[in-house]
Parts: C-alpha cells; structure tokens; sequence
C-alpha cells in the first residue's frame, strides 16, 4: 500500500467532513502493500484507515466493501468499513474511489508460531464458509487467464534459467485446468503483512482487494505458502498441520482438494512470483515506494516444484 496519492491536512479535513467520525487529528501513510495508496487517520474520537482505489475503477469497489461488511456482521475477524452520512461506503478522493476503515488493534507478524498458524487457518475457514451467503460475485482479476498472459508478456524480460523455469510451470499448471473443485470467495492475498494479531490473538484479516470467486483451495495455499515456510522457503510442518487442521475443523477439505493440493501449492507460488516481477520491471511512481523481492517467490515456486506435502497426512482425520 505504498502512497500513490498525497494528501494535506485540507484534504483529510475535507474528506472527513463526509462522515460522523469527530474532529481530524493527524494523519500518516502506511507503507506495506503495492497496489492502494492508505493512510493511518486519526481524529479526536478513534482511527481509522483511509483507503484510496489505485487502480479499481469504481463501480468494483462496493464489492470489496460490501464483502468486508458482510463478514465482519458474521463474526470473521476483519474489518468493517465507516459508512459516510449519506450511509454509502464508497467515497471520492481526488477523483479516485476511497473508503474509510474501522482500524484493528494488534500488528502484523514476521515470524508465526503455530498458534498463529491455527488462528489464520480458523479465520479462513471462517470467511470460507461465511461466504457461502454473500450474494454478490467478482471474478479473479489475478488467475490462470492472468498468469498466462502475463507470463508470455514477461518471459524475454528474465534470464534463461527463470525463462525456462516459468515457461514449464505455465505448461504444469494448463494442464490441470478444469477440474472441479469447491469454489467460493476467497481473500487470494492472505500473507502475514494482512493479518493483525493483538497478542496471540488474531484481530483481524485486512486488505481484501484482491478477493474474488475462485477455488477454496487455492486460498488455503497462498496462506499456507507464506505463513509457514521456513527460512529455506520449504514448509515448516507443524505450522502447516495447525493451519490446515484449523481450516478443516470449520471447513472439511474434500477428496478432489487433497488430490489438488500439490499443484496449488504451486499454482499461488507463481501467481506472486509473477505479480512481483511485473512490480520489478514495470513499476509506477510512488511517495512511499514498495516493491517486494521476486526472487522470494521464485524460490517458494521452487521448493514447492521440488516437494509438496500430502494433504491428508497433515490433517488430522
């Protein structure tokens, strides 16, 4: 969520004035993230997050926030937005889409333990099933399509080695398209840096601008790809069995999914591997710059593509 667009105190006096949230107090601009520029907004009652749509157009955005409202009213940790006084979401700041947000308590984790990892595979499998009765659909805007395109506009930019290696996994991964699995929304971006945990508790999944209609399953391994590799980038087994038995307990894996799982695992690697080399080499001007390291995710692609786990030895019967 590097800034993207400043803002001055006029600014925030003005925006706020949209709202019944008190007095504006100060403001401070949140650097993790790459795609929204956010702000820390405090005034003389509570704090907020402000969030401004870079580049959502916005007749998506009510979808993102009508999710995260949906959610919180049924008791998944996460965030509700503030309706404005004319009882919308959705707001406008300089002419972009923008939203303000009730602010958790707690931080982001670099290093989860295994009660941290069961807390965020409980939370998922939480919204998992809770959002069975959202009623509104948004496709993913970062999936297999995505991967394929970009992977043919992207490849002549690596070297030999990553050329050869994105051009095979590419080739994997069309060759598992279609088969059935339960699909649902999903959050496709639970890494650790949007989860807060006040304690050992988790307060909260944030940054839902990603989430979208897609496989469950898929969700489940862009969680498990980063909130339990170890610091070879392999998976750390206890921290694995924690997350995906907490998720199991609220949403029982099912046959196909344990057959999938390999090439899941495999599947979020290169989606992130992929979306932080178009970072790298296509990147856009920002206040507070932030562009994660791809070579990170080339390497979960790696151990994933060298060893993946069996589902059901993990999850406990």
């Amino acid at each position: 969520m590097a800034v993207y667009t400043p803002l001055t105190d006029d600014d925030l006096r003005e925006f706020l004035a949209r709202y019944e949230v008190g007095r504006y107090d100060s403001c401070t601009g949140i650097r993790d993230g790459v795609e929204n520029s956010n702000f820390f907004v405090a005034t003389d009652r509570d704090e907020f997050v402000l969030t401004i749509f870079e580049k959502h157009p916005a007749e998506e955005v009510p979808y993102y926030l009508n999710l995260t409202a949906h959610l919180a009213e049924h008791d998944v940790p996460c965030a509700h937005p503030i309706a404005a006084a004319d009882g919308s979401y959705l707001q406008t700041l300089h002419g972009k889409p923008a939203a303000l947000i009730e602010r958790l308590p707690g931080r982001t984790l670099e290093a989860p333990e295994v009660t941290h990892c069961a807390a965020v595979g409980d939370a998922l499998g939480r919204m998992h099933v809770a959002g069975q009765s959202f009623g509104e659909r948004h496709p993913n805007g970062r999936g297999p399509t995505w991967w394929f395109r970009t992977g043919r506009e992207i490849a002549h930019l690596l070297d030999t080695d990553d050329h050869d290696i994105l051009l095979d996994e590419l080739a994997y991964q069309r060759s598992f398209r279609g088969i059935e699995l339960p699909r649902g929304t999903i959050h496709a971006d639970l890494f650790r840096d949007n989860a807060l945990f006040d304690g050992d508790r988790l307060a909260g999944m944030i940054d839902f601008y990603y989430a979208c209609d897609d496989c469950l399953l898929y969700d489940v391994a862009i969680a498990v790809n980063d909130w339990c590799s170890d610091d070879r980038l392999h998976l750390d087994a206890a921290r694995t069995r924690a997350l995906l038995d907490a998720y199991n307990a609220r949403r029982p894996f099912v046959q196909t999914e344990g057959e999938a799982w390999p090439m899941m695992l495999r599947a979020g690697a290169l989606r992130f591997w992929l979306s932080r080399l178009v970072d790298l080499h296509f990147p856009r001007p920002a206040e507070v710059p932030h562009v994660k390291d791809p070579d990170e995710y080339r390497g979960v692609l790696l151990a994933r593509r060298e060893t993946a786990p069996d589902l059901w030895r993990l999850v406990e019967a």
